[in-house]
């Protein structure tokens, strides 16, 4: 298990209850239960303004997860994000040790 950093840009146009369900498909992604202390902790910046247009978006809701993750499910993960059409834009980065 290693430290990473996910940060996702969902589009910012979702109802809360949407969004809400989405984050929550999110962070059963990320770490799957049962989840012990530390594991995931997800800080959820609101919608901030993009540097430039994503999918005809000005805007973005951002959530940033620290996380504990296997490396061979980064694939998988990014896979899922990837495909994921309410995510307009994820980075998945390795915390230094």
């Amino acid at each position: 298990m290693r430290d990473y950093e996910v940060t996702v840009v969902i589009q910012p146009l979702l109802e809360e209850a949407e969004r809400n369900e989405l984050i929550e498909r999110l962070n059963n992604l990320l770490v799957p239960a049962p989840r012990e202390e530390g594991d995931l902790v997800a800080n959820h910046w609101g919608v901030r303004q993009l540097a430039y247009p994503i999918k005809k978006f000005q805007e973005g809701y951002y959530v940033l997860y620290e996380a504990k993750l296997n490396p061979t499910r980064i694939k998988d993960i990014e896979r899922s994000l990837q495909y994921n059409e309410d995510v307009l834009r994820y980075l998945v980065v390795r915390k230094d040790d």
